[in-house]
């Protein structure tokens, strides 16, 4: 019989595009069917042939997922979306850079011009100006297709969430990591400059992995906590 599923699974993909994920599609499929077939056989009150009709009944429509096989991804963007989020990450970028440009010029106006009445300007406008490009990388992280939470009730639908979910963490770690190493940067160069400890202040990158790993265990948690619900 499981001979029998993975014939099927074969006439199933016939018509698959024939990239890299349609290949690892059908793999997936046939290893879940074949592990539910197990699961039905075990429990022991079923013949060989209807736990095999119920796993059969349990796949739904693959065709449903052979356009995204074309090597495209489930939570790809409209062109009109996907420049957005390009210009907000090109935006937040430069304005990181503008921070550092306003706290470089105005401590070396505070340190050049005597009787300067502002001293420390320069870290508040910096802190500041971060605020904005943080907020607009958090919010193009957060940019995806809409896609209706609803209950599993096959193993397409069941691919097709695993996948969204998989995609949308991928990008809201990638912009995490990206905020943490970047605050850990200017506050190096903030700190450094500010307190002149530069054999001390490179500490900062060792917390920012620390903080980092923390994220990382606590989104996994999260993910499992999701897959377990």
């Amino acid at each position: 019989m499981k001979e029998k599923i993975e014939q099927y699974f074969n006439q199933l993909f016939e018509e698959a595009p024939k990239t890299r994920k349609a290949l690892e599609l059908k793999q997936e499929l046939t290893q879940n069917a074949l592990d539910k077939y197990e699961d039905i056989m075990q429990e022991g009150r079923y013949s060989e042939e209807d736990a095999y009709q119920n796993v059969i009944q349990s796949v739904g429509d693959v065709r449903e997922l052979f356009d995204d096989l074309e090597e495209k991804s489930l939570l790809e963007l409209p062109e009109k979306d996907r420049k957005k989020r390009a210009m907000l990450k090109a935006a937040a970028v430069g304005l990181y850079i503008f921070a550092g440009v306003m706290f470089f010029g105005l401590e070396t106006l505070s340190a050049t011009v005597p009787g300067y009445p502002f001293d420390g300007m320069g870290l508040a406008v910096a802190g500041l100006i971060c605020i904005a490009p943080t907020i607009m990388l958090v919010y193009a992280a957060n940019m995806y297709p809409g896609y209706s939470k609803k209950v599993s009730t096959n193993m397409v639908e069941e691919y097709q969430q695993e996948k969204y979910r998989s995609g949308r963490n991928k990008e809201i770690m990638g912009a995490v990591s990206c905020i943490i190493w970047t605050a850990a940067l200017v506050l190096y160069f903030l700190i450094s400059f500010t307190v002149g400890g530069w054999h001390i202040t490179w500490v900062i990158f060792l917390i920012a992995a620390c903080v980092q790993s923390i994220a990382v265990l606590i989104n996994s948690l999260r993910m499992d906590k999701e897959k377990r619900s």
